[in-house]
């Protein structure tokens, strides 16, 4: 069974998008606007959008609640990012491969350091017991951020 509120990743856009030749309403000199259809996306479909829970995104803040040390936290989106070195090689393996396929991280000496609390996401692959990185050098997660109050104990079921 699939825990409530485990999503951890962005999924495609539900309905196939359109552009209308009309100026935007939120971009000033942008003589166009990408609007949503009513057609569901069949990607969105592939990911099963049909069984997912629909959740509000507040405040632009990507989060959930979970267990930490035995009480429920609110876990704030925390990607694990290259540091300065890693990121030069991985810029220069793109540029001249024109991919970033075949460039080989070594997560434990790459990174920057995140916090001890700091997990993946849950359906980031792993290889050797380490989390991979997506196409963009980062490693979804979260960090527990603050102990919400206990009103959030009915979701989590404790």
């Amino acid at each position: 069974m699939r825990r409530l509120g485990s999503v951890q990743q962005k999924i495609p856009c539900v309905f196939l998008t359109d552009v209308k030749e009309e100026a935007s309403r939120k971009r000033e000199h942008q003589q166009f606007q990408v609007v949503a259809t009513e057609t569901v996306n069949p990607v969105a479909l592939e990911a099963n959008v049909d069984c997912a829970f629909a959740t509000e995104k507040l405040d632009g803040t990507c989060c959930y609640v979970a267990l930490y040390q035995g009480q429920p936290y609110l876990w704030a989106r925390l990607d694990r990012k290259p540091n300065k070195q890693a990121e030069k090689r991985f810029k220069k393996h793109q540029h001249t491969h024109k991919s970033c396929k075949d460039f080989s991280w070594n997560v434990e000496e790459d990174f920057k350091t995140v916090p001890e609390s700091w997990i993946p996401a849950h359906r980031v692959k792993h290889s050797n017991g380490h989390p991979i990185p997506d196409e963009h050098g980062h490693i979804p997660g979260s960090d527990a951020f603050y102990p919400p109050s206990l009103a959030f104990s009915p979701l989590l079921g404790v």
